[in-house]
């Protein structure tokens, strides 16, 4: 992070799995299969008591599938139904679905002295996504079994991954008028790639020593389990003001400053519980300034045993050029890296360097420590800020338009990653609005949740794996209050939900997988459009970050759309830019400081051939799923 003058630095659409009380079905078939095997009937299968009635006769042939996605599955026989007595034995075994390499239904569970339990569902269509689940417990009898878990389709392939619980579209939603757009997904051409490691979260090494990352704080972990399981890098400035004391006990309950800047193992073992928790990984920084490599190594020796695959690699100190030349201080970096890979399952990442130094500083490091070091050095990572706080820049005109030094950073970052093979790319390792904390009635408001809709396509678009949005509370990295946090925090407890993360959710809503090609046509110079590859559909997201120009996009996805259904990010009053946190909603509905996200229904678009129609008031961002 950058201390500016005078200023302390601070979407596998998955058809839900529906269980009937008397009906099995089978799942959908793998992309591209014609669907036209025919379910197989019922069977009764009476013992004592007056018989079940059997099963009706066979299921009907699945739908003929077209191009990505697979058949849909037949209708399974029906069952029948149980004995009378309390020996009789429940209905007619579930047919199987039609359709090729269809998931096979549930069977059916016994019921005594009652109906018959209900079959499970088979799993869902693999089309890129994982494969569904089997089916749940049977109702019927007092003691009736559950169905058998059906098999899922075969998985398919390129579509990502998202939430399942996009929910029923329903009508309403955003209506006006305003600019026209064209948006023009190329689903054959594929820019970047979003992984499930993508969003992150960055926080100043003081941030462990205060019970705050740890496994009993369930608001944080709530909101992270929102968003998947971010990526946690712990270093920033404070990393090279803190150093290790070995053997000690971490703080029994939360608390605020003053924060101690000796580390001990009792709160990396609280650190540790905390990623157990999440399911993170971290980057862990230690100490390079001080140059005592003894101490760093000791530390990162203890991570490693407790914490183990949790961490993804070991992060050597903090923006690092700016105490001068890479040549300067490569001998340094290489005494350091040199000690931290003798220990077991360890990976060096870097150079952590600031923003603007990605030619001079990163590119030159990537290079030397590839070939030094070898895949021990795991991922390049660089900072990423458009200006300082408090200066003529640190304005919502300036998140409203974006800096061209977002792609000339990426791609010169990409280029030296990609050139030296480092595994797994680079990140941002820590980002945000304006550096120093961010700016207050900026970096707090919509404006700044919808820069980094863009910023994160962006990234993606030019190789990124992710990026680490920088955050904390007063005290870490100085006094003044980190304005542009995600989440708020004070005194080592969750105080709020800024607008931020309602960002950060709508980026993770949409699903990891494929970034497409898109091309926008507006007169609106502030409204952008990304898309991401589902499994049966994909995910458009339109960000309008214009004040007073709404806008009426027609995104062209290529081919025959069949529905779309869009939710919104929108703040009150509508079309300002300033609105704050209590003021955003996603889905109609607010996230609370416990992780609890209560989204509205989607609103469905009007549709037409290759095309669906999407109105985009001012400030807003909609995210689309497109199904042809």
């Amino acid at each position: 992070m950058r201390i500016p003058p005078a200023t302390p630095r601070i979407l596998s659409l998955a058809l839900t799995s529906t269980l009937l009380a008397a009906c099995g079905y089978g799942s959908s078939g793998t992309p591209g299969g014609p669907g036209n095997v025919t379910g197989t009937g019922g069977h009764a299968t009476p013992t004592d008591g007056p018989s079940g009635t059997g099963g009706t006769s066979t299921g009907s042939g699945g739908e003929a599938g077209t191009d990505a996605s697979g058949g849909t599955g037949g209708a399974g026989a029906m069952p029948g139904t149980g004995g009378t007595s309390s020996m009789g034995t429940g209905g007619g075994q579930a047919g199987t679905g039609g359709s090729s390499a269809a998931g096979t239904g549930g069977s059916m569970g016994a019921g005594t002295g009652g109906s018959a339990g209900a079959g499970g569902k088979g799993g869902t269509t693999g089309s890129g996504g994982a494969t569904g689940s089997g089916g749940t417990t049977g109702s019927g009898g007092t003691t009736g079994s559950g169905g058998a878990t059906g098999s899922g389709g075969t998985t398919g392939s390129g579509g990502g991954t998202a939430p399942s619980d996009w929910g029923t579209p329903v009508a309403g939603g955003p209506s006006g008028t305003g600019v026209t757009a064209t948006v023009t997904v190329d689903t054959g051409t594929t820019v970047g790639t979003i992984g499930p490691k993508f969003v992150g979260f960055s926080y100043e090494k003081t941030h462990i020593t205060n019970d705050s990352l740890n496994s009993t704080n369930k608001k944080l972990i709530g909101l992270y389990k929102l968003l998947g399981t971010p990526t946690v890098r712990l270093g920033a400035n404070d990393v090279d003001q803190s150093n290790y004391g070995g053997t000690g006990n971490a703080p029994s309950s939360p608390q605020g400053q003053p924060f101690t800047h000796t580390i001990v193992s009792g709160m990396i073992d609280q650190f540790c519980a905390f990623l157990q928790a999440t399911g993170s990984q971290s980057i862990y920084g230690v100490n390079f300034q001080g140059g005592n490599v003894t101490q760093s190594t000791a530390e990162a020796t203890y991570v490693m045993n407790k914490c183990g695959s949790s961490i993804w690699g070991i992060e050597l100190g903090n923006e690092i050029d700016k105490y001068g030349s890479w040549s300067s201080q490569k001998q340094k970096w290489e005494t350091l890296g040199s000690s931290l890979i003798g220990i077991p399952g360890v990976s060096l990442i870097g150079a952590a360097a600031e923003w603007s130094a990605d030619t001079s500083f990163t590119a030159p490091f990537t290079a030397d420590e590839a070939a030094k070091f070898g895949n021990k050095l795991r991922v390049i990572t660089n900072h990423y800020y458009n200006a300082g706080a408090n200066t003529s820049e640190a304005t919502a005109s300036t998140l409203q338009n974006l800096k061209s030094i977002i792609t000339s950073i990426s791609t010169n970052v990409n280029n030296a990653a990609v050139k030296a093979k480092v595994p797994d790319g680079w990140r941002y390792g820590e980002a945000n609005t304006f550096w120093g904390h961010g700016q207050m009635g900026v970096s707090d408001t919509i404006i700044a949740a919808l820069w980094s809709l863009d910023f994160s396509y962006l990234t993606a678009q030019h190789g990124g794996n992710g990026i680490d949005w920088h955050g904390g509370e007063v005290g870490q990295d100085g006094t003044r209050p980190f304005y542009y946090a995600a989440v708020a925090e004070s005194g080592g407890q969750v105080t709020g939900v800024q607008p931020l993360f309602y960002g950060l959710l709508m980026f993770t809503t949409a699903g990891t997988g494929p970034v497409l090609s898109t091309t926008v046509n507006s007169s609106n110079p502030n409204f952008t459009a990304y898309a991401v590859k589902g499994s049966g559909y994909e995910s458009v997201v339109l960000v309008n970050r214009n004040a007073t120009m709404g806008v009426t996009a027609t995104v062209n996805v290529g081919a025959p759309v069949t529905s779309a259904s869009a939710i919104y990010l929108q703040g009150t009053p509508a079309g300002s830019l300033s609105a704050g946190a209590g003021q955003v909603t996603l889905a109609g509905s607010t996230v609370t400081t416990d992780g609890v996200w209560n989204r509205g229904a989607p609103y469905m678009q009007a549709t037409a051939g290759n095309t669906a129609t999407v109105y985009v008031p001012p400030v807003t961002a909609a995210l689309v799923r497109v199904v042809p």
